[in-house]
């Protein structure tokens, strides 16, 4: 890991101590709002899902990944969104990672530095998803690495979440 990358971590984790979080477990049955993360071109699978908790009566916020640039698109982000120490500077990010969703599910599965002060920032209650990377920010890590799809990671999310009680 490069020096710059230790440092990033370095700050989100002292940032992450300073953060009021009410963790708490969450089903598809008791939440009541979601925030969504994932990459623009698995829109499909966020349809998915997002279609699902909605039938649940879940309130879903999306936060987008581009690669481009995400001005003027409406709950999008990209690099540009974050500092150069990583840290969240657009309020489209900032607004995202102050909301005290119910759940967050993060269907990027990336292991970016991006990707992980998003999870480890956010104030959900709950934090579902997967990712190689270290350390771990979710509270319920499903391993989708043997089929690397969101599809399927959605899939395995909302079975859990609707088995788990």
């Amino acid at each position: 890991m490069g020096l710059k990358k230790q440092l990033v971590y370095w700050l989100v984790n002292r940032k992450v101590k300073s953060i009021r979080r009410n963790k708490k477990f969450v089903n598809l049955d008791s939440a009541k709002t979601a925030g969504i993360v994932f990459n623009c071109e698995d829109r499909a699978a966020f349809e998915d899902l997002k279609k699902t908790l909605s039938q649940k009566h879940i309130k879903c916020t999306e936060l987008c990944f581009i690669a481009g640039s995400a001005d003027n698109l409406a709950n999008c982000i990209s690099n540009n969104d974050f500092s150069f120490w990583g840290m969240p500077k657009s309020s489209v990010l900032t607004d995202f990672l102050n909301t005290e969703f119910d759940l967050l599910i993060d269907l990027s599965m990336s292991s970016s530095v991006q990707a992980q002060v998003i999870r480890a920032l956010s104030r959900a209650s709950f934090k579902a998803g997967w990712s190689e990377a270290q350390p771990d920010f979710f509270d319920l890590s499903i391993d989708v690495s043997k089929r690397r799809e969101p599809s399927f990671l959605v899939a395995q999310l909302t079975h859990y979440l609707d088995k788990i009680k």
